[in-house]
């Protein structure tokens, strides 16, 4: 009975556990998608400043002081651009750990869930067992009386 409380005790610490990281995942999930977000919308910016850009270059002869603006700009958005490359590789990073995890938490859980349906089994085998001892003594002695 005492490995039973045990098994117990462990099968639901294994589960909190995996709660735990269920949230942790979630969350981390929810950061990836924001500087995803993030990523995209200054993509976006730069090909909408790009095309401006080369709309008006084309169609119009642009002074030199806007062409050194419109440059300025794409080099602060590329390195803007760039860096928010690294964040988001790094939330992603950070997510497929925490994934990882997870499954790991899964794996021990559903272990314990198998030690704990054995330990169970083996606790209804020796149950059964003690009762047909019982019940063949019981016989045995009103064979003897």
């Amino acid at each position: 009975m005492n490995k039973k409380k045990t098994l117990s005790k462990m099968l639901k610490l294994k589960d909190g556990k995996k709660a735990e990281l269920e949230m942790e995942v979630k969350r981390a999930a929810d950061r990836a998608d924001k500087e995803e977000q993030r990523l995209n919308s200054l993509e976006n910016a730069f090909a909408e400043t790009l095309s401006r850009f080369s709309q008006s270059s084309l169609h119009e002869s642009t002074d030199v002081s806007s062409i050194h603006s419109y440059y300025d700009f794409f080099a602060r958005i590329n390195g803007s651009i760039s860096e928010q490359q690294k964040i988001h590789d790094e939330r992603q990073n950070e997510l497929e750990s925490l994934k990882n995890c997870l499954i790991d938490a899964h794996k021990d859980k559903k272990a314990f869930e198998i030690l704990n349906e054995r330990e169970t089994k083996k606790q209804q085998k020796d149950q059964v067992s003690a009762e047909q001892k019982e019940a063949d003594f019981l016989t045995l002695a009103r064979r003897l009386k």
